[in-house]
Order: structure tokens, then sequence, then C-alpha cells
């Protein structure tokens, strides 16, 4: 459940952030305040789903992929048909925003899995040398 929050917190600050860029290139003007929490709202049906979506193992990575960028995209449209955030801007940007949330996502995921990885080796190694050292004696 701790990973989930962190996800969702994670999740809606990059999409803040790039919020906030699109409104400064595009001279809207976004009610942000109340923007804050429907993104907050979409972030976490997304990643309570993309934790659902864990649940189902597939051996095409790209389809996997493929299917959370769908689910991402869906979930946006529908928070946006919901909040009229289409008023404000097009739906191929929420697209663009699901697409590069998920990558920068995806790369910090691989960045956690590689140090715990370096862990694991780590703790084996020790292990492997204690089992050594008793075998000596």
């Amino acid at each position: 459940m701790k990973k989930v929050i962190m996800n969702v917190f994670t999740t809606t600050g990059f999409a803040l952030v790039i919020l906030a860029a699109i409104e400064m290139n595009s001279h809207l003007t976004i009610p942000f305040s109340k923007t804050v929490f429907e993104i907050l709202g979409a972030n976490i049906v997304i990643n309570l789903g993309l934790q659902l979506m864990r649940k189902i193992e597939s051996q095409y990575l790209f389809l996997e992929s493929f299917l959370d960028v769908v689910y991402i995209t869906i979930v946006l449209v529908i928070f946006g048909w919901i909040f009229h955030w289409f008023e404000l801007t097009q739906i191929w940007t929420l697209a663009l925003m699901a697409v590069v949330i998920y990558v920068v996502a995806t790369f910090l995921r691989m960045g956690r899995v590689r140090e715990e990885i370096n862990e694991i080796n780590k703790l084996l190694e020790e292990r492997d040398k204690r089992s050594k050292r008793k075998n000596r004696k």
C-alpha cells in the first residue's frame, strides 16, 4: 500500500509539472487548486488500476506497456470529460502527458529495481562468504 501511495503522489507531481509547463507555453489560465485534487483523483484510479493489472502476468512486455498507456489514457479521458478539462486542453495533450509520465515512471522503476538487484546480490555474496567460512571450520 505504501508503494501505491508513493506512486500516486509521484505521478501527481509529474502531471502538475507538465500541466504548469503547458499553462506557461499556451497562455492558458488553469484553476490550479481545484485541478490539483482532480489530478490526484485520476492518479489514484490510475495507480490502483495498474496495480490490479500487475496481477495479470504477460510474457509480452510491449503489449503490457501498450495496455498500461491505453488504460491511463482512458482514465484521463474519462476524468477530462467529468471535470471539463477539454475546455482548457485537447485530448491529444492528455494522451501525450500519459505517455510522458508512463515513460518517466518506468525509468524510475527500472532504477529502483536495479538498486534492489544490487542489494540482493550483495546479500547473496555475504551469505556465500559466511557459508564458505563455516565449511572451512
